[in-house]
């Protein structure tokens, strides 16, 4: 699969053959829009910047302004993602896709990309400290063995973007990002390591994080249909997912999983919409004995509302959390009084 542009090496690269293989492709691109550029007036400098961090080049002289200590690239485009063609494989409709860029060891610091449109952006084993991206349309961004250190994607669109991608046994590092407001909603991952990350109103949907890691996470807002393991399908190869100093204790968790996971180190919501069961494995035992005793209809419907998850509860398991609502959308007001009733006895 090729790429529309072959951004290879950014700042700090040095090899002589992938940068006059980069700017060929980055002058074979001004060639096939030299109409445009005389429409689009930022067309130029756009390129132009691509040109120099693929080769080192500082971006003095471009009459760009400093940002609170960053290089201002707000509004910088990256061509958009392409079909090459469509296809079926056994009937099942498939698509070649040519991303945007795809950019290998770039070592960038002190960006601000804010506002940008970096939609199909690929990166392998790349070095990113103090940047921004704030606002940044990266739908469909995949990374690879890469490090965030210092960044923020406040308010930018993820969807759908791997960001747990592995090459060579090495997983992404994001260290003191932030993503609050970002769309992160079916983003996907084998395993990465988040450490001092907030994700404050960030749109956490239908995301299974897999055998990534998380520590002095903070996560406040809506997270549904989410999966946190302490280690994911074939995670052997990579840390295991204690979730040290996690704090949860302002998010609102529908239909959250904790497989596997003995929650001693985090902080869930202890509010009226959650119902947090302390001593899991014994509290359990002791109510799934007492609604046995009951037997009626709804004490059989609530003990199978418990045993849902049971296989996933650890023996050092220090508590769990149910979700109100949604325990109500199974079994009503009744199953959720039934429950508290239980709890304080």
């Amino acid at each position: 699969m090729r790429s529309y542009a072959l951004l290879s090496k950014m700042v700090g690269c040095y090899d002589a053959r992938t940068v006059a293989a980069a700017r060929g492709e980055i002058l074979a691109v001004r060639r096939r829009h030299a109409s445009i550029d005389a429409v689009m007036i930022s067309e130029s400098l756009n390129l132009e910047i691509w040109d120099r961090l693929i080769q080192g080049k500082p971006l003095d002289g471009l009459a760009l302004a400093a940002k609170e200590g960053r290089i201002d690239l707000g509004g910088l485009e990256l061509p958009e993602p392409s079909i090459l063609r469509r296809f079926q494989v056994r009937g099942v409709a498939m698509a070649e896709i040519d991303p945007g860029a795809v950019i290998h060891g770039a070592k960038w610091r002190n960006l601000d990309f804010s506002g940008s449109k970096l939609n199909g952006l690929r990166l392998f084993g790349c070095e990113l400290n103090n940047c921004r991206f704030d606002r940044c349309q990266l739908q469909d961004l995949r990374v690879w063995a890469t490090t965030f250190t210092d960044c923020s994607f406040k308010g930018a669109n993820l969807k759908k973007s791997a960001l747990g991608g592995v090459q060579n046994g090495k997983r992404n590092i994001y260290s003191g990002v932030d993503f609050s407001g970002a769309d992160l909603r079916e983003t996907a991952y084998k395993a990465a390591a988040f450490e001092r990350c907030v994700f404050r109103d960030a749109k956490l949907v239908k995301i299974d994080f897999q055998t990534s890691t998380f520590t002095d996470c903070v996560f406040e807002g809506e997270l549904r249909d989410v999966l946190f393991y302490r280690r994911g399908f074939e995670g052997e190869a990579f840390p295991s997912n204690e979730m040290i100093n996690v704090d949860l204790s302002r998010a609102k968790l529908h239909d959250v999983s904790f497989r596997g996971l003995a929650l001693d180190r985090v902080r869930l919501p202890e509010d009226a919409e959650h119902i947090v069961i302390k001593n899991v494995p014994a509290t359990l035992d002791k109510l799934i004995a007492a609604l046995k005793q009951q037997g009626d209809t709804l004490a059989k419907q609530l003990t199978a509302f418990l045993n849902i998850d049971r296989k996933w509860i650890v023996p050092n398991q220090a508590q769990a959390v149910i979700n109100v609502q949604d325990l109500a959308e199974t079994l009503g007001d009744a199953g959720v009084n039934r429950l508290r009733e239980l709890l304080r006895q």
